[in-house]
């Protein structure tokens, strides 16, 4: 449990005579979820005011929030250029100042970064240089559009004064001011190329327009990288550079806030580093975070996996920032600054992505991996029952202890039945054995919270019919998961078994891994697989190795299998062919290959729902009520586990 006593963290911040009540901030960012014409829904609202009314400081909204109809982000923005949106807008500021908190909107352009796909029109950027994640080519914008796109940044602040806002946020973060900086990118010839000062130019006429035209109490912060790390040739400004510029976008007077970040967004290795899961060590940029902070007089705002209450703590207790940004841990629990404040137990973000802004850079609206009420709302609070019942879950993985703990706040008496010696099911075989440690902080906080609700767990338990049937239930959920479904052909095994204890080499050691999962799984066995000193095989019926993998993971599934430097074969299929061999078909034109008598097949995906003991429940009492979770019910994600198990424990009556 995370216990109070935050001086830094909890403690008050003024900035242009607004208090900030807190250092905790929730950074601009976008949801993915539906907004036809870039035009604010609802549940946006909704998702920002839930965040103040948890406790957080400023809340920051809009990644990417477009000045221009010319601008968009290829996932969807908010039109802020659009007046259409000032009725939520006001709703939105309303809220979070009725909870005590601040708010501000990023603003920005996002030049070559802007997609062409919907609209067919092109994109406007610094020069005609392809942006190299997204490939667009930009019409070069001329002077006199410059001018007016400074004039679109001040409208839209001075929008969102008139409708409550405390201030605006204009980003550079590889969007149209930072491509103005990089000389790899501006290639211009006027006065806004060549020099740093002439790079720099577009960026300090914009927070200047703004800071003239809004009112002295308006808040107005500027972002930036301060390492793009972008890998490979070299893409983005050098951190020198980047030093100097925000040491004098600080000195020029006309911003209150510089926030600031390591990585960027213009290839997937940046990205990785911006954005960064839980291979990247917390508080990433920190230390060149500490360098800005001791050099400008103006409070410097840290992103970058700043996860808990004890590493933003630290954070700013070394003097790395005068505030920090916890965005994924305000979707993984928004009332972490009232628990932090309290002595509560907080709902752990893992910082695994796959929920959140993976799932956005996939083109799909975000959710969260431990917080299924991101989702699904109603799950914030679940109302007692007035006819309590005996529930009894079977499997402890992630579905079922959701499950389990959403009845047991409805009031139910509540039994979880596992039969293996430990919950978790296989996001326990990911932490222990596979890439993702953090999965621990999830069950840890789950096993807390069932112990809290007086839930009983009983390992090792077989949960027989006559087992079950004798804890007398009126309600089973059944969450056993999923097991390898079986095909004819060569011996197939499931890439759990060998992720959790990968075999020494037989025969003449090559191993063949089959990828039907297209995510972490055939890489985790395959690199297990080489560590023993077998010569590893990939064949995925994907067009690529890992696949399903968002852009901000991709590169560290290729790192870790560097040592085992896999042979893979995309676009093929395991045929049920008998026999010792692997035959693999193409999926495109049909053509076979054959792997003659591998020593090992191991097979990631291909599941099949291990859910036996639902009918014979209704067969010993046709009257119980039995419910599937999770991959009982179809095998699928973790994402999907806790959010049915969460759903499914709450609609007890």
């Amino acid at each position: 449990m995370e216990q109070a006593g935050y001086p830094h963290l909890l403690a008050p911040l003024t900035v242009r005579g607004r208090q900030i009540r807190n250092r905790i901030v929730s950074s601009p960012h976008a949801t993915g979820w539906e907004h036809p014409g870039g035009l604010i829904s609802d549940k946006e609202v909704d998702y920002h005011v839930r965040k103040a009314a948890g406790g957080v400081g400023l809340v920051m909204t809009f990644g990417s929030a477009s000045v221009d109809p010319s601008t968009a982000a290829s996932y969807g923005s908010i039109a802020l250029w659009n007046p259409a949106n000032e009725r939520q807008l006001r709703r939105l500021a309303d809220g979070v100042h009725t909870h005590g908190g601040l708010v501000m909107s990023q603003m920005t352009h996002m030049g070559h970064r802007g997609s062409s796909k919907v609209a067919l029109t092109p994109v406007r950027g610094v020069s005609d240089l392809p942006e190299p994640e997204h490939r667009e080519v930009a019409v070069p914008l001329t002077v006199a559009e410059l001018h007016t796109l400074a004039r679109r940044f001040v409208d839209v602040a001075l929008r969102l004064h008139r409708c409550g806002w405390d201030g605006a946020e204009v980003t550079s973060f590889a969007h149209l001011i930072e491509q103005f900086w990089d000389p790899g990118i501006n290639t211009r010839t006027d006065e806004y190329g060549g020099s740093l000062e002439n790079r720099m130019r577009f960026g300090k006429e914009v927070v200047a327009a703004v800071r003239a035209a809004v009112p002295d109490e308006f808040i107005l912060g500027f972002r930036m990288s301060l390492d793009p790390r972008s890998g490979g040739r070299r893409i983005g400004t050098g951190t020198d550079e980047l030093f100097t510029i925000a040491t004098e976008m600080a000195a020029t007077g006309d911003i209150d806030l510089l926030s600031v970040t390591g990585g960027d967004a213009m290839t997937r290795p940046a990205l990785s580093v911006a954005m960064g899961p839980d291979f990247v060590p917390p508080v990433t940029a920190g230390d060149a975070a500490a360098r800005v902070t001791a050099a400008v007089d103006v409070p410097v705002l840290l992103a970058g996996r700043v996860n808990s209450g004890p590493a933003g703590e630290a954070a700013l207790a070394e003097g790395k920032a005068d505030l920090v940004v916890m965005t994924r841990a305000l979707i993984a629990d928004p009332d972490l600054p009232k628990k932090l404040a309290d002595g509560g137990r907080v709902r752990p973000c893992i910082g695994i992505n796959q929920g959140c802004i993976g799932r956005l850079y996939q083109h799909y609206p975000i959710v969260c991996s431990v917080n299924p009420a991101i989702r699904d709302p109603q799950l914030e609070h679940v109302p007692p029952t007035a006819s309590p019942r005996r529930v009894v879950v079977v499997g402890a993985g992630v579905a079922g202890l959701e499950a389990a703990r959403n009845a047991a706040l409805k009031g139910h008496d509540v039994v979880v039945l596992e039969r293996g010696g430990r919950v978790g099911g296989r996001a326990e075989l990911n932490a222990v054995h596979g890439w993702r440690p953090s999965w621990r902080q999830y069950l840890d906080w789950l096993a807390a919270e069932l112990s809290d609700l007086g839930v009983a767990v009983r390992c090792g338990a077989a949960a027989s019919v006559a087992e079950v049937l004798a804890l007398a239930p009126s309600v089973v959920i059944v969450a056993t998961g999923s097991r390898l479904r079986a095909m004819p052909g060569a011996s197939l095994v499931d890439a759990d078994e060998v992720i959790a204890s990968p075999p020494a080499p037989r025969g003449d050691g090559l191993a063949v891994v089959i990828d039907d999962d297209g995510g972490f799984v055939a890489p985790t066995a395959a690199a297990a697989l080489a560590e023993q000193g077998w010569s590893v095989t990939i064949a995925t019926p994907l067009p690529a190795l890992a696949a399903e993998v968002d852009a901000t993971q991709i590169r560290f599934v290729h790192e870790r299998l560097a040592k085992a430097a896999p042979t893979v074969i995309p676009d093929v299929r395991l045929l049920p062919e008998p026999g010792t061999d692997v035959v693999l078909e193409h999926v495109l034109t049909g053509a076979i290959r054959t792997l003659r008598s591998p020593g090992i097949v191991v097979v990631a995906g291909h599941r099949q729902a291990e859910n036996g003991l639902r009918a014979e429940l209704l067969a010993a009492r046709p009257e119980l009520d039995v419910r599937l979770v999770g991959d009982a019910l179809a095998p699928r994600g973790f994402d999907a586990a806790t959010a049915e198990g969460a759903l499914t424990g709450a609609a007890i009556d």
